[in-house]
């Protein structure tokens, strides 16, 4: 099972549609409807640039993937 992240909830309180965040980060819209629902793996450079983007700490955004627990 993939990790939970909390993408889907920082993203609408900010009031940022996927196609939005999707320009910022040059992450696919559908890659990040994807990582929302859990169903893809988050690759490190992806959690970069989303938590750059959205000007939070990747470990807010992706808590479980933190101290190097990551299972691919």
């Amino acid at each position: 099972m993939l990790k939970k992240n909390n993408l889907r909830d920082v993203r609408e309180g900010r009031g940022i549609s996927q196609l939005k965040l999707s320009q910022l980060t040059g992450i696919a819209p559908g890659t990040i409807c994807n990582i929302e629902n859990h169903k893809i793996y988050v690759y490190e450079g992806w959690r970069k640039r989303l938590s750059e983007a959205l000007d939070m700490p990747e470990a807010n955004l992706f808590p479980e993937y933190q101290n190097n627990k990551e299972v691919k």
